[in-house]
């Protein structure tokens, strides 16, 4: 792995903007983790979760009403990956250690491994957002190129059209293939794998074949080979193009930055707060329901920089967060709606995808 380190000599920026959110926490005399709020929302999406499944596999239904009915329960699927899981591996669900592990499992549930996650996600690309070579989130080369530093291919002049059928099918590619290659690799991007212990390794094997038990093997018998293809693949359409888009519109926008390191070791010149400030973009704030469903993702800048903060806590905090950027001089990437996130994301996608020196 490339060493990319960042100049935290005088971290200014973000020793300001802590003395604010935990004067807020202070003053509210509110936790940092979950509350009420989000024990009620997993109750609920674990529980729709269930009632869908349940109802596709016992329920003689039309082909067009179980293809839709399985496109929102892969959307189900991905809300509570944002609410549940997501929250949980980042230790900010609850106090609880023990709940937070407990939880962090749904992920495996759901087709992916905990342990895995953290380091991909917790790790690499909480510490380096955006960076080429080392960020495992946009390292999509060949297949799509998400920033002018990655090798340019000619069929990339029709990524943006492409692109949504990637995004369509990338939890089966993540489900499928991309978990076990990082196991077997013992490698994500550059950066070695942690070593797994006996239980990690038994925690891995047995969710992966509990995900073909319950996935592909029960509703072949229940429903029969197309009614199961139509399901798990419309399914994995409204998971996997719901949990792509999101993160994609987080960082994978005009107005991020990027930045890219190979095989020397680099300094970031600024400290690693203003750089999280710098590659990440909000979109649709103050929209309780997209906010519900995703999570809070649509929050991003607050998340990066306070992952162990519950996301129940960033509408409230992304002012102060907002007023110290205004503050230091620095971008406060907002993007009013999700429908402008979305445009600018194609957008900048089709930037990349023409011939550099023509671009």
């Amino acid at each position: 792995m490339s060493k990319v380190s960042f100049d935290n000599s005088n971290p200014a920026f973000f020793s300001a903007l802590k003395a604010s959110v935990n004067g807020y926490f202070a003053d509210t005399e509110k936790k940092k983790t979950g509350n009420i709020r989000l024990y009620a929302k997993t109750v609920i999406l674990i529980f729709a979760a269930i009632v869908l499944y349940s109802t596709l596999l016992f329920v003689p239904l039309p082909p067009v009403v179980r293809g839709i009915s399985s496109a929102f329960l892969g959307f189900i699927f991905a809300s509570i990956g944002f609410n549940v899981m997501h929250d949980a591996l980042h230790g900010s669900y609850s106090s609880r250690k023990w709940l937070n592990e407990l939880l962090g499992l749904t992920l495996n549930a759901l087709g992916g491994n905990s342990f895995i996650w953290k380091q991909k996600h917790n790790i690499i690309h909480h510490t380096y957002t955006n960076i080429d070579g080392v960020d495992d989130d946009i390292a999509k080369s060949p297949f799509i190129r998400m920033c002018h530093s990655q090798r340019w291919v000619p069929a990339h002049r029709w990524q943006h059209l492409y692109t949504p059928l990637l995004y369509a099918v990338s939890s089966i590619i993540w489900i499928l293939f991309q978990d076990f290659e990082k196991y077997f690799r013992k490698r994500i991007v550059d950066t070695p794998l942690s070593r797994m212990s006996v239980a990690d390794h038994l925690v891995f094997w047995i969710s992966k074949l509990l995900y073909l038990l319950f996935y592909i093997v029960v509703p072949i018998v229940l429903m029969g080979w197309s009614s199961w293809l139509l399901f798990f693949l419309c399914m994995h359409v409204g998971q996997g193009f719901t949990l792509a888009i999101v993160f994609q519109l987080a960082h994978v926008v005009e107005e991020t930055e990027f930045d890219s390191v190979a095989g020397d070791a680099k300094q970031i010149a600024n400290e690693w707060a203003i750089h999280q400030v710098r590659t990440t973009a909000n979109f649709s704030p103050d929209r309780p329901v997209i906010s519900w469903f995703m999570g809070g993702l649509n929050y991003q800048i607050e998340h990066h920089l306070f992952p162990r903060i519950s996301h129940i806590h960033y509408p409230a905090i992304s002012k102060l967060v907002e007023a110290e950027c205004a503050a230091f001089g620095l971008p406060y990437n907002s993007l009013p709606t999700f429908r402008n996130a979305v445009i600018s994301h194609f957008r900048f996608i089709r930037q990349l995808g023409r011939k550099p020196e023509l671009a």
